[in-house]
């Protein structure tokens, strides 16, 4: 499904009702919003207790700690390649 909506001047644009109604769209739904190639703009539902289901379907039986503790490891090494003083 396509449609071509506009920004008004606040910035706003309309998710038109067919495309709401469609994927359970109502008030107070959350988004993410991100830049895309090429000039897209990507917009995902967000909801967090999907997102915290998910995680814990994905993550049972996994040693959480030691998941976290690899991410650690690695995001400070970027960090200290990125900016070594």
């Amino acid at each position: 499904m396509a449609e071509i909506v506009s920004v008004d001047k606040a910035g706003r644009l309309v998710i038109p009702k067919s495309v709401r109604e469609s994927l359970g769209i109502g008030e107070g739904t959350k988004f993410l919003l991100s830049e895309g190639d090429h000039g897209r703009i990507l917009l995902q539902k967000f909801s967090v207790e999907e997102l915290a289901d998910r995680l814990e379907r994905e993550m049972k039986g996994k040693d959480v700690d030691a998941i976290a503790r690899k991410v650690r490891k690695e995001m400070n090494a970027k960090v200290k390649k990125k900016y070594p003083a």
